[in-house]
C-alpha cells in the first residue's frame, strides 16, 4: 500500500523548490562568507560595519539556525533538496534499499568535521585558492551554464557525480557525511528554541521515527531530540502512529505547520532586512573564492586622466561593457552598461565587485562565490577602461594588458625598476636570462598547460606550445596571438585575447614559469 504524503511534507517540497529557483547558491554563499569572516578575524581586520555586506547572508543562516534549528538545511538548502530528490527517485524507480549500521553511520558523520578542519587550516587560513575548482557546491551552482562551466569546474563536477551516486543509496548522503556547512550548523543548532519531544514510554519496540529519519538519527533511544544532526524535516512527526512525537517550544507543544512557517518567515524577513542594510552601507566587501588570474592589477598609486571611459570584458559570455568615471586621478564610479550573462549570477557579482574595485582602487579584488566568471568579466572590463584612461600618462604602473614594443622595452632599461617591478611575478621585461630551452607549466581553464621557451642572447626567441587540456576553440585564439606578443614585448604581461582570457593567462603563466628557470 502506498503511503500518503502529508501536507507538511508537501509544504516542505514547495519551500525547497521556491528557494531552488530564487536563491540556488545560498548554501555556497553562506559557507564562503563564514570563510570571509574567519579570514578577517585572524588577519586582525574585523570591522563589523564595514564587513557586514560580506557576511550578511551567513549571519542570517547562523542566527536562524541558533534560534530555530536547522530549518535552513531541511527546508531551504538547494543542495540538500537535490539529495532529497535523487533519493526519492532512486527509491521509487529502482527500489533501492541500503542500510548503514549505527556504528558505521556515526563514524562516517565525523568526516564532515575533518573536512571542515581541513578547509579552515589549509584554505581559509592560508588563503589558498587552488582547490576552489574542486568544490561540488561551486559546480552545482554552475549547472545552468554546464557547457562552459565544465571546463573550469571539471573536478568539482566529478565530485558532484560521486555525491549524486551516494545520494541514490543513502538519504541525505552529502548532508550526513561531507557537508562542512552542516558540521557548523550541527554545533550551533544545539541551542535552538524549537525541540522535538517524543516520550518513549508509549513507543515500545516501534522504530518508525528512526527508520524514516533523513539524517539517520537513532531517535528510538531518546525522549527528546537533542542531536545537532536534526534538519527539522519533521518526518518523525508524520509517521508516528500514536502522535507521540511533538514539536515543542518553551515547554509547550506547537503546530509543526505553524513552526515551519515561523522559521521560513523569520529567515526571509531577516534576509531581506540584511540586504536593505547592506545596500545602505557605503563600503562593501566581496566574498572569498577564486581570485582573478595573473596580470590584472591596477595599483592604488596609478593616476588616471579625468573623464569617463568604456571598457569590455568577458564573463561567461563576451560583450560585458562598463563605464568608468575618473575624478582627481582616481576611480570614482563604475556603471555596468550591458552584458549577456545569466542574471542570477551576474547580479551577485555586480552588487559587490564594482564597489570593491572603487574601494581598493584596483581590479584584483576577490570574486563572488558562485559568480566567478561574471566577477572576472567585470574586472577585465574595468581594467580595459582604465588602460584607456592611463594611455597618455607619463608613468603607467598598471601592469594589466600592457603592450610594449621592443623599442619601448629597450628605452626603459635606462630607468630604475619600480618596487612593483621587483615584486611582480608576471613581468619578464628588464630581466636577463641564460641561453637555452626551458619548459614551463600554467593553468588556463584547466591545469597542465605546457610550453617550451628558447632563450638566445639573453632574450626570448621562441615559444612552443607543447600540450594543454583547454577547449580548442578558445585556446586557438590565444595561441595564435599571445606567444608572438610575449616575444615582441619580451614580457609576459601582454594583452589577453578577448573571449579566451583564461587560456591567454595560462600561456603567460607557463612562459613566466619557464623564464623563472632561466634566470
Amino acid at each position: 500500500m502506498n503511503k500518503k504524503i502529508s501536507i507538511l511534507q508537501i509544504a516542505r517540497f514547495i519551500s525547497q523548490t521556491i528557494f531552488l529557483f530564487l536563491l540556488p547558491g545560498l548554501f555556497v554563499l553562506s559557507f564562503s562568507q563564514i570563510g570571509t569572516l574567519y579570514s578577517n578575524i585572524i588577519k586582525g581586520n574585523f570591522n563589523f560595519i564595514a564587513l557586514f555586506p560580506a557576511i550578511s547572508t551567513t549571519l542570517v543562516t547562523l542566527i536562524t539556525t541558533i534560534l530555530l534549528g536547522r530549518f535552513f538545511c531541511g527546508w531551504m538548502c538547494s543542495f540538500g533538496f537535490m539529495n532529497d530528490v535523487i533519493y526519492m527517485l532512486s527509491s521509487k524507480i529502482f527500489k533501492t534499499k541500503f542500510k548503514i549500521s549505527e556504528k558505521t553511520d556515526k563514524f562516517l558523520k565525523t568526516l564532515k568535521y575533518i573536512l571542515l578542519i581541513f578547509i579552515v587550516l589549509f584554505i581559509w587560513t592560508t588563503a589558498n585558492k587552488s582547490l576552489d575548482n574542486f568544490s561540488p557546491w561551486n559546480a552545482f551552482a554552475q549547472i545552468p551554464n554546464f557547457k562552459t562551466a565544465i571546463f573550469q569546474y571539471s573536478l568539482g563536477f566529478l565530485i558532484l557525480g560521486i555525491i549524486i551516486a551516494g545520494a541514490a543509496f543513502v538519504e541525505r548522503f552529502f548532508c550526513r557525511y561531507l557537508c562542512p556547512l552542516g558540521a557548523i550548523f550541527t554545533l550551533t543548532s544545539k541551542f535552538r528554541l524549537f525541540k522535538i519531544n517524543k516520550p518513549n514510554d508509549k513507543c515500545g519496540k516501534c522504530r518508525l521515527c528512526t527508520n524514516n529519519c533523513a539524517m539517520g538519527i537513532d531517535l528510538y533511544k531518546y525522549p527528546k531530540v537533542k542531536s545537532g544532526e536534526c534538519i527539522d524535516c519533521l518526518k518523525c512527526l508524520d509517521v508516528c502512529p500514536r502522535k507521540n512525537t511533538n514539536l515543542n517550544i518553551a515547554g509547550e507543544n506547537i503546530n509543526p505547520t505553524l513552526a515551519s512557517s515561523i522559521a521560513i518567515a523569520t529567515f526571509a524577513g531577516v534576509y531581506a532586512m540584511s540586504n536593505v542594510v547592506s545596500s545602505a552601507l557605503p563600503n562593501r566587501n566581496s566574498n572569498t573564492t577564486l581570485s582573478l588570474t595573473s596580470g590584472t592589477t591596477a595599483t592604488p598609486s596609478v593616476k588616471y586622466r579625468d573623464g569617463t571611459y568604456t571598457g569590455t570584458g568577458t564573463g561567461f559570455n563576451p560583450n560585458l561593457n562598463v563605464s568608468v568615471t575618473i575624478k582627481n586621478g582616481k576611480i570614482s564610479n563604475i556603471e555596468l552598461l550591458s552584458n549577456d550573462e545569466t542574471p542570477r549570477f551576474f547580479d551577485r557579482a555586480s552588487s559587490t565587485v564594482p564597489n570593491e574595485i572603487i574601494k581598493a582602487q584596483a581590479t584584483n579584488v576577490d570574486t563572488v562565490s558562485g559568480a566567478t566568471r561574471s566577477s572576472n568579466g567585470i574586472m577585465e572590463a574595468v581594467q580595459n577602461a582604465l588602460d584607456k584612461a592611463s594611455a597618455s600618462s607619463t608613468t603607467n604602473t598598471a601592469t594589466n594588458y600592457n603592450n610594449k614594443t621592443n623599442s619601448e622595452t629597450q628605452n626603459s632599461t635606462t630607468e630604475a625598476p619600480s618596487a612593483q617591478d621587483n615584486t611582480s611575478s608576471n613581468t619578464a621585461s628588464l630581466a636577463s636570462y641564460k641561453d637555452g630551452t626551458y619548459t614551463g607549466t600554467g593553468t588556463g581553464f584547466n591545469p597542465n598547460l605546457n610550453v617550451s621557451v628558447t632563450i638566445k642572447s639573453g632574450k626570448i626567441s621562441n615559444i612552443e606550445l607543447l600540450s594543454n587540456d583547454e577547449t580548442p576553440r578558445f585556446f586557438d585564439r590565444a595561441s595564435s596571438t599571445v606567444p608572438d606578443e610575449i616575444i615582441k614585448a619580451q614580457a609576459t604581461n601582454v594583452d589577453a585575447v578577448s573571449g579566451a582570457t583564461r587560456s591567454s593567462n595560462g600561456i603567460m603563466e607557463a612562459v613566466q614559469n619557464a623564464l623563472d628557470k632561466a634566470k
